[in-house]
């Protein structure tokens, strides 16, 4: 293969040192304009529920100690019978 064209790469050089010069190298934008970010009411809202979620703790301690309490004192008790007529009602429902 023969290459006849030898000046390509001096055209590269010279357009890629011609853009440069071209490029506004120290241009600042203009001090009236500024960015915005404007959000809808819809993500308000939804900033604002996910910042009250972050506040409600995973665990309910209060509600953890009174069962723990419960079965140390051997008053709690459970319902088989609910505990199966629900089981069987969920599985039912989700089958529709």
């Amino acid at each position: 293969m023969k290459i006849t064209d030898t000046s390509i790469p001096s055209k590269i050089v010279s357009l890629s040192e011609k853009r440069i010069a071209e490029s506004p190298s120290d241009t600042k934008p203009p001090s009236n304009r500024s960015d915005r970010v404007t959000l809808s009411p819809r993500a308000r809202e939804f900033n604002e529920a996910r910042r009250t979620l972050a506040g409600i703790p995973d665990v309910r301690a209060d509600k953890v100690d009174a069962v723990k309490n419960r079965i140390a004192d051997g008053s709690y008790r459970i319902d088989s019978e609910k505990i199966a007529a629900k089981m069987i009602r969920e599985a039912l429902s989700d089958s529709e």
